[in-house]
């Protein structure tokens, strides 16, 4: 059985790269618009791939540093930071997906 950390870091790469292909899709196909106001700016300055990877990291942060300081182990933080960001890009991809598909507004 793989370890927590493990299948976070899976749903990481996952969520990451479904979260790029359906932004990269939604810039060149329609009137999309990042919604994330630190991806908005990532992307701008650095390019889609560069911009995305920045904004999942500032994620990481924004997700690890608290648990980090309330004391959770090293390993502990790891995990949470890979799954949240995993997870959240997941769901950002749907998001796309619905958007593309003229469902979301």
């Amino acid at each position: 059985m793989p370890s927590r950390l493990v299948l976070a870091v899976c749903l990481l790469l996952a969520g990451a790269a479904a979260d790029v292909a359906t932004t990269y899709v939604a810039l060149t196909g329609s009137e999309y618009v990042e919604g994330s106001p630190i991806g908005r700016l990532f992307i701008a300055r650095f390019g889609l791939l560069r911009g995305m990877l920045l904004t999942k990291v500032a994620g990481m942060a924004v997700i690890g540093v608290p648990v980090a300081v309330a004391g959770g182990t090293r390993r502990f933080v790891a995990t949470l930071m890979c799954a949240g960001v995993g997870v959240l890009s997941l769901a950002v991809a749907a998001r796309n997906l619905l958007f593309v598909a003229g469902v979301w507004p």
